[in-house]
């Protein structure tokens, strides 16, 4: 690495994961983890392990972080987002709900399943992956208002999509009645949503950023590698949640009849997920900005069809007898049941997911040109400054003219100093394009000023 790269890396470094986390947060997160262990020992109960994994994302999530900013709370922290934030203490509740309920009262377990699956983890999502969900840019790497919306509509989508398939394909009265499982919810907990939701998002961001500004963690096995991780933390989270329904702790028994087309299925579709989505995010390309709704609805799209065959596989797996077909005859209603909330997972998944993508965009490049631009020297600022402006004279006209409306708006909010370094910088990638792509920005430009 060269000199001014490592200048720059160090530039960097001033800009923290998450001010104050090791120093106020972590051991505030430790007691949590702590007296929840203790307690879940003494109390032979795995209630105090959930409230702690609970407690912990929205510690951190709330957290008046940008008060050493000299930031109200309000500027950085919407009642949107902490209107959803809020709404995840639905999660512990619903599963006291499910496991405290009497295994004859069905309908009263089925209607906590679906609150959890669809308004909790999923509509929640949806309120917040809008635009009014984000507050003022902050010095910091972790923005959870930036990557919360769009990664719990992804886990919320991908659970209604998998249990409404268990509805449709497992055993009849009682198999498709949720008993629970604290210690399985748990499992779920840690091992599938925390990857899904806050980890995976942090890991997006920083690859996104080291691929912008160093041209590292772009290639293909690097793809490779995140969507084989995604993989296993689905199947996690399927596992954990097989173990829920069944009222068993992980690992206590053998829970998976075994199915050996099953297992085929799943190692088929499961190698071809990741080979094709890989393949199409390099196709798309860097920047994020030169995604368009179109490309991000057809990336959602081999999501779920290559899942939909992969909980199939892992259906046979759980409960054996392959081919399994859907509950006819007096059961049909568990097929209704199913096919409500698969329906209602691919809603999430694609259409509403690739809005949510859009809205985090201009959210994303509101902190890239506010909070990491100004951190960089002039040399990588300028060449990421080129990647974002190759990327927007990408786009369609009309997508061109409103983002470049939003750089132009979101330059005349910041500091004079700061501002003038980046018009300097824009102005010489501009210099530097070819004729046509010049001509298309300097158009927009010029459309976006006269809004």
């Amino acid at each position: 690495m060269s000199a001014e790269a490592n200048k720059s890396e160090t530039s960097l470094k001033s800009i923290p994961l998450f001010p104050q986390f090791t120093t106020r947060i972590l051991p505030l997160l430790a007691i949590y983890w702590i007296v929840g262990s203790v307690s879940a020992v003494l109390f032979k109960t795995g209630i105090p392990l959930v409230l702690a994994g609970w407690l912990t994302p929205t510690t951190i999530m709330l957290w008046p972080v940008g008060r050493r900013y000299g930031l109200a709370y309000k500027d950085y922290r919407t009642p949107w987002f902490i209107a959803s934030v809020v709404s995840m203490a639905g999660v512990p509740i619903t599963v006291f709900w499910i496991i405290t309920t009497p295994f004859s009262d069905v309908i009263a377990k089925y209607a906590a399943l679906f609150l959890l699956i669809v308004l909790v983890i999923g509509f929640f999502g949806v309120e917040a992956s809008s635009r009014r969900t984000y507050g003022k840019p902050l010095n910091m790497f972790f923005r959870p208002d930036l990557i919360m919306g769009s990664n719990r509509m992804l886990a919320g989508g991908l659970a209604a999509m998998a249990i409404g398939m268990k509805f449709i394909f497992s055993n009849g009265p009682p198999g498709d009645t949720p008993i629970g499982n604290w210690y399985a919810f748990f499992f779920i907990i840690v091992l599938g949503l925390y990857q899904i939701i806050p980890l995976r998002g942090l890991l997006k961001m920083k690859t996104m950023v080291n691929r912008m500004i160093y041209g590292r963690g772009g290639s293909y096995v690097t793809t490779l590698l995140k969507e084989v991780y995604f993989v296993v933390a689905i199947s996690l989270m399927l596992f954990g949640a097989h173990n829920f329904f069944g009222g068993v702790t992980p690992f206590s028994k053998n829970v998976l009849a075994g199915s050996i087309p099953g297992l085929v299925i799943m190692i088929i579709s499961g190698t071809l997920c990741v080979v094709i989505r890989s393949l199409y995010k390099r196709h798309i390309g860097d920047p994020f900005i030169r995604e368009r709704f179109g490309q991000s609805i057809l990336k959602d799209l081999i999501l779920v069809i290559f899942m939909t065959f992969y909980f199939y596989g892992f259906i046979n797996v759980m409960v054996g007898h392959f081919p399994r077909i859907p509950n006819v005859g007096d059961s049909t209603y568990l097929t209704l049941i199913g096919i409500t909330l698969y329906l209602w997972g691919v809603a999430l998944l694609v259409p509403l997911r690739a809005w949510g993508r859009r809205n985090a965009k201009f959210g994303i490049m509101e902190q890239m040109m506010t909070v990491v631009l100004p951190a960089l020297k002039r040399e990588e600022r300028k060449r990421v400054m080129g990647k974002i402006v190759d990327g927007i004279t990408s786009l369609p006209e009309k997508s061109m003219e409103k983002i470049v409306r939003f750089h132009l708006s979101t330059l005349l909010k910041m500091p004079p100093e700061e501002r003038a370094a980046l018009m300097e910088t824009q102005m010489e990638v501009l210099s530097e394009l070819p004729p046509e792509k010049r001509t298309r920005m300097m158009i927009a430009m010029d459309a976006a000023s006269r809004m």
